[in-house]
């Protein structure tokens, strides 16, 4: 070895470590070792059958929505806002949809007046908190309060609308392998998104703009055109959870969505994202948060174990979340 290469030795194994510990110390790696973690317990307690191709099924359906859902309005965390909607915008498309195709009207059409008027609930929420500087968690939680009402009001009486389209719900209890075809899709959304937030100019321009609104604008970036459309994208993908919650299920009810977006904002938490300030988060953390509540709620729907243990188990995890981003000495965006 020559003495310029016996100099150089030294700084790249530096190097080298300082970039390993920098990885292990991220967020995403937190949240990977958790899912790591649950899937360790799941197996120790129920054994094989925890991975078997049936159950890998039932976790995959049930996550597959909120992973949609998730992976849309994360990018509206990213980007400095949060959107409190998420769960009824999710209940009215389900709703709305329900109501029309069980009147005979075209799934497809039906599907594109949904997404419209969630695109529309976006762009109010946008109004509101971008153009006329509305507190988005209050400016939020107005429409959700808007659209719960909305869909109790179509459920009727009886507080739920059967609609099962035949050719929509048997395309979404297909399987590739042993997962469900939604799920897949909802991973194949999921990877266009890490690519756009982590390898793209716009996601570094969504990350700025949640991150430093001040210094973004002065990099020339426009703020207002990001939040617009990132709460946009959040509404749409919310009107399109519902949309295929109805494939799924064949109907909606008042309950469809109730809850949806504290389960979800508290997995994209634990998962590195944060409703406080934007600029960091990435949807592969996000939706490894989305597989720890999903595997863990699935551990104890096996065991017969009350559900609601579910949410002391997220809370402490979202806790647990919290501490070691502060122990990150997470301030400064990504």
């Amino acid at each position: 070895m020559s003495a310029v290469d016996t100099t150089l030795a030294p700084h790249l194994d530096n190097s080298r470590s300082a970039r390993v510990k920098g990885m292990l110390e991220s967020p995403v790696a937190s949240i990977a070792i958790a899912l790591a973690v649950v899937i360790a317990v799941g197996l120790a307690w129920l054994g094989g059958s925890y991975l078997s191709a049936s159950n890998i099924s039932i976790i995959g359906s049930f996550a597959a929505v909120p992973i949609i859902v998730g992976t849309c309005s994360g990018l509206a965390l990213m980007s400095g806002v949060v959107d409190l909607s998420i769960g009824s915008m999710v209940g009215f498309s389900a709703t709305a949809f329900a109501e029309l195709t069980s009147d005979g009207w075209n799934a497809w059409e039906t599907a594109a007046i949904c997404l419209l008027l969630s695109l529309v609930c976006g762009l109010i929420n946008a109004l509101a908190i971008v153009t006329f500087g509305a507190d988005p968690i209050a400016a939020t939680l107005g429409m959700l309060t808007v659209l719960r009402g909305l869909s109790t009001v179509l459920n009727g009486n009886t507080g739920a609308i059967a609609s099962l389209v035949s050719g929509f719900y048997d395309f979404l209890n297909q399987r590739i392998g042993p997962f469900p075809i939604l799920f897949v899709l909802a991973m194949l959304g999921v990877l266009v998104a890490t690519l756009v937030a982590t390898k793209t100019r716009l996601g570094r321009h969504i990350r700025a703009a949640g991150g430093d609104e001040r210094a973004a604008r002065r990099a020339g970036i426009s703020v207002t055109r990001i939040r617009y459309g990132t709460l946009m994208l959040s509404a749409l993908g919310a009107g399109a959870g519902g949309i295929l919650y109805i494939g799924q299920l064949g109907g909606s009810s008042n309950l469809l969505g109730t809850g949806l977006e504290f389960q979800i904002y508290a997995a994209l938490m634990i998962g590195g994202y944060s409703i406080l300030r934007g600029g960091v988060g990435n949807p592969a953390g996000g939706v490894m948060g989305l597989l720890v509540v999903a595997g863990v709620g699935n551990m104890l729907d096996v065991k017969s174990i009350n559900p609601y243990y579910v949410n002391v188990i997220v809370g402490v995890l979202l806790v647990a979340a919290v501490l070691l981003d502060r122990l990150r000495g997470g301030d400064a965006y990504e």
